[in-house]
């Protein structure tokens, strides 16, 4: 399984009598998964996350945030949710990408 991760740039352009939106976009498949699909706070992945790559983490494919640090925490292969939200959980399904 492949996950997209990557940036749209829309950058408008007007000119006299026309209009146009130019896209750019940059895309980079992530290529390891891990999928978990069991109630816990706490996760091992099967491989360490490049250390110039964020993982992608997604519970019940909602994408959670890593930068505000309020969803999960990373320390080697050991993936931790914040509070109890997976915990309570009667059947979530983690997938966390963890490098190209």
């Amino acid at each position: 399984m492949l996950l997209p991760v990557g940036l749209l740039v829309v950058r408008p352009t007007a000119h006299a009598q026309q209009s146009s939106i130019t896209l750019t976009m940059a895309v980079t498949l992530v290529q390891h998964v891990d999928v978990f699909q069991t109630a816990a706070q706490a996760y091992t992945l099967t491989q360490t996350p490049a250390p110039s790559t964020t993982p992608q983490v997604f519970v019940n494919g909602i994408l959670m945030c890593a930068a505000c640090g309020l969803d999960y925490s990373l320390s080697g292969t050991t993936l931790t949710f914040t509070g109890q939200q997976t915990a309570q959980m009667a059947s979530p399904t983690i997938q966390v990408g963890t490098g190209p």
